[in-house]
């Protein structure tokens, strides 16, 4: 005979228990919750109901509600390792990480048998940095399941970041002999090489990973930050080119490459990268400023305000508009609403140049003392880089200053025959940077057969290849030749040699305003190269290139820092005057003040010293500024203006922030006929070589 409960009755707490777990366990999960609503209700108090509820909601993925059962039963038992571990796993899923990890307490995590709090609680520390209780935790896992990869590179990674480089590698290794196919641990084990400053052993590594996993953008990408923070820039864009390359999909990673190529004066592939972002995610933000820059450093500026138009029609942010209202007002030299712009946009450009604008900005609004405060605030910038830009820059003083060591008569002496070139010498056009060269170069380019090259490094690659100053005097004929060679090869792939594109009497000018620092190298591959000296008051020089945002490799660092350019400015053109005098080199001097002054009477010697036509009255040089195209200098804006003479002596607008490196610069600013104390600049009419008086 069966019997009945009477409907007075409460129904048996474990019969109800029995019940709703059947009912789980057949994947009837929406009556289970529903008999643990009504079962709670009756038996509030009762912690297994609320366990219960917790894990049949955990399993419908309702997260939050499985939390609450949890948090009645976590209340009610807390020594319960299994509710706190469900309940831990429900705050993780609900984003409650620190109350996740908070119930992740190692001598509970170390007492719960199945190890899920142990794994979970090094997971959630390891993520809020909490590093030594992560690798504890790891640590305790790994005791019992010792060939686990997964914990191992995970360990491996939490020792990294502490500092424990050597086992870090250890742990990595174990992990990657594992699991060999898996990516990031071979990137994370490369990682680790690279921070222990075992440097080739770690690119080795995430050379292979690229190699064997052809399609994984990571490795190239984690190689191209490496050798960003470590001013390493060739490489660096060659990494980030690669990393891009394959990953055709990733928006952000093609505007970041494009904006590596736009740091390095290679607009073209910016322009496309930036586009090509625009395709993937045609509201995205960064790309809009890349292009926006790319415009602007192109003299491109009537294409801002088309660009700014479909900007706004694809939905872009308010800040990547406002950046480019900024260039756009600043071209039309509105600097007032030009300065409100670019307080609206933000930080859609890093610090360095957002700096930079507003100090342009302050200083064409006469708000001189904001706006060296803002320059000195964008060198600041660049001197808390990883790189290191300081450190990098006393080193390529201390190179510069064992080459000049070398160059004296008796050391020329020593030197072999250098045997006869079969084409014209090029001319070398240099100057301390700032100090007019890319105003001269575009001048030089309106003659008929001359072919500019615009800072090129070939000089100082060639230098590198035959070993440094010191292996040019014992260079042989054959050495010289072949290096000469690889010159004109270099110079081929700007123009080739040949009569369409340069004909054998073609001029050659080599513009690089540090080729002060080449002579010895130049003059070993051509005895007979003339040099022209663009020259302009040392104070406007210093002052101009420490406002000026350089990319920061080894000769621009230099800049960061008031004293260190001074001494650099000292350092340079005292290896130039000695190498000057003992190679006897043909020099003539373009004096920059004179030029905006009067470019007819400054400009008309020198070309017919080089033997090319004057156009006389009639000679512009923004036409041929304008004509080509991209100038990779940071005078690409001032180039194709009306020459304006505002630039010189704005170095008084300064002179109090100048006053600690004016007697470092005293004897240049007499040597070369400009004066401290009174706006005189080198007469006209003095020798050529500039041994002058000042007017």
């Amino acid at each position: 005979m069966t019997t009945t409960a009477k409907p007075s009755e409460k129904p048996n707490p474990s019969d109800e228990l029995r019940r709703i777990a059947g009912l789980a366990r057949m994947g009837r999960l929406d009556e289970a919750a529903q008999a643990v609503v009504a079962a709670v209700a009756a038996e509030p108090e009762d912690p297994a109901l609320a366990a219960l509820g917790g894990a049949v909601e955990f399993h419908r993925g309702d997260f939050a509600r499985a939390a609450t059962y949890l948090e009645r039963a976590h209340s009610l038992r807390p020594q319960d390792l299994v509710v706190r571990t469900n309940l831990a796993e429900s705050y993780l899923r609900t984003d409650r990480k620190d109350e996740a990890l908070a119930l992740c307490d190692e001598a509970c995590a170390f007492a719960e048998p199945s190890l899920r709090l142990a794994r979970l609680g090094a997971h959630l520390a390891q993520e809020a940095g909490d590093f030594a209780k992560a690798a504890r935790l790891y640590r305790h896992v790994l005791a019992r399941q010792p060939d686990d990869w997964s914990l191992l590179n995970n360990l491996g990674n939490t020792l990294s970041e502490q500092g424990e480089a050597a086992e870090a590698i250890e742990v990595l290794q174990r992990a990657m002999a594992l699991a060999p196919d898996s990516p990031p641990i071979r990137v994370n084990l490369g990682t680790a090489l690279l921070l222990a400053e075992r440097v080739e052993e770690g690119e080795t590594v995430l050379r292979d990973a690229a190699r064997d996993f052809p399609d994984d953008h990571v490795p190239m990408l984690t190689l191209a930050r490496f050798y960003h923070d470590n001013g390493i820039e060739d490489r660096q864009y060659e990494a980030i080119a690669e990393a891009a390359r394959r990953a055709p999909g990733n928006a952000a990673l093609q505007s970041d490459y494009g904006q590596e190529a736009a740091r390095r004066n290679d607009y073209a592939i910016a322009e496309g990268q930036f586009e090509a972002a625009l395709v993937i995610e045609p509201a995205l933000g960064p790309s809009f400023v890349g292009l926006a820059a790319v415009y602007e450093r192109s003299n491109r500026e009537a294409e801002l305000e088309p660009l700014r138009e479909r900007a706004l029609a694809s939905g872009t942010d308010a800040q990547s508009l406002a950046y480019i209202d900024a260039l756009r007002f600043k071209r039309a030299e509105d600097f007032g609403q030009a300065f409100e712009a670019l307080e609206q946009s933000g930080e859609v450009v890093v610090a360095n140049r957002r700096h930079q604008l507003r100090g342009i900005m302050l200083d064409r609004m006469e708000r001189y003392d904001e706006a060296f405060g803002e320059f000195a605030a964008m060198n600041a910038s660049h001197l808390d880089e990883p790189s290191q830009p300081a450190v990098r820059a006393e080193r390529f003083r201390g190179d510069l200053a064992r080459d000049r060591a070398l160059v004296t008569p008796q050391w020329l002496g020593g030197w072999s025959e250098t045997p006869p070139a079969d084409r014209a010498s090029p001319v070398i056009l240099l100057g301390f940077p700032r100090s007019g060269t890319t105003l001269l170069d575009t001048m030089l380019m309106t003659a008929p057969n001359t072919l500019v090259l615009e800072e090129e490094p070939f000089f100082g690659e060639i230098e590198t290849q035959l070993g440094g100053v010191e292996a040019l005097a014992g260079l042989d004929a054959a050495a010289i030749v072949a290096a000469r060679a690889r010159y004109f090869e270099r110079v081929s792939q700007h123009a080739p040699l040949g009569p369409d594109r340069l004909a054998p009497d073609t001029l050659i000018i080599d513009k690089h305003p540090l080729h002060l620092g080449k002579v010895p190298v130049i003059r070993r591959l051509f005895p007979d190269a003339r040099f022209v000296l663009a020259l302009r008051h040392p104070c406007d020089v210093i002052l101009s290139c420490f406002i000026t945002n350089f990319r920061p490799n080894n000769a621009m660092s230099n800049f960061l820092d008031l004293e260190t350019a001074a001494r650099f400015y000292d350092l340079t053109f005292s290896y130039w005057e000695q190498a000057r005098e003992v190679f006897d080199l043909p020099v003539r001097t373009v004096v920059y003040e004179r030029l905006v002054a009067d470019q007819a009477r400054e400009l008309a010697p020198l070309f017919d010293w080089l033997d090319l036509p004057w156009a006389g009255e009639a000679f512009d040089h923004r036409e041929a500024a304008r004509a080509r195209g991209v100038v990779r200098t940071a005078s690409y804006a001032q180039v194709t203006e009306a020459i304006y003479t505002r630039a010189a002596g704005r170095w008084r607008r300064y002179e109090k922030h100048l006053e600690p490196v004016l007697d470092i610069l005293r004897p240049w600013v007499e040597r070369f006929g400009y004066s401290l104390e009174d706006d005189r600049v080198p007469a006209w009419g003095g020798p050529p070589d500039l041994d002058i008086d000042p007017v």
